[in-house]
């Protein structure tokens, strides 16, 4: 049997995480968007998380889950929605490519979404860029509100063992 499609061979699994060697980590993205128009417009370019947070050379980061909120009550929000934001996560250095085949449509709040992808880097001192794209309309709720700001906090963790790395990386030579 082709051991590329063998399961079985010491795949490593994330419940074989050694913990010890994998702190968690969360990066948080955050957008504001002044009121023009009546409109609270997120232009969708990538741009580094704030606050800035460098990846590190060689580990492996697995995001675990993404939560999605606003500085405005959700049920405002959702009355709000005009196009409803979407996020997504872009693989550093590379403001076209995006980490997760499909952004995340941001049309209520989600805590803890459970949202599982992997990054690497070979890059000293990169990061990970973020972005929302969408429109919200002022609603009589929001009348006075001169700017929304919606922030995504990712929750992950970095992975520093050399052992699980060798492992993982012999087993899908196609993250990068």
């Amino acid at each position: 049997m082709n051991d590329q499609f063998n399961t079985a061979a010491a795949i490593p699994r994330i419940e074989d995480l050694p913990y010890f060697y994998s702190p968690p980590v969360q990066f948080v993205y955050e957008l504001t968007a002044a009121i023009a128009a009546g409109l609270y417009t997120y232009a969708g370019t990538p741009s580094v998380l704030t606050p800035l947070r460098n990846v590190m050379e060689n580990a492996v980061y697995y995001i675990r889950s993404v939560s999605l909120i606003a500085d405005i009550d959700e049920l405002d929000y959702e009355a709000a929605l005009l196009t409803a934001p979407v996020f997504q996560i872009y693989k550093p250095s590379e403001a076209t490519v995006m980490l997760f085949k499909e952004p995340i449509i941001m049309n209520k709040f989600y805590q803890q979404f459970d949202f599982r992808g992997v990054y690497t880097t070979a890059k000293s001192d990169d990061q990970i860029l973020a972005s929302f794209k969408g429109i919200l309309v002022q609603t009589p709720a929001l009348i006075g509100k001169a700017s929304i700001t919606l922030k995504a906090i990712i929750s992950a963790q970095e992975i520093n063992d050399d052992n699980f790395l060798k492992l993982f990386r012999e087993r899908y030579p196609y993250v990068k």
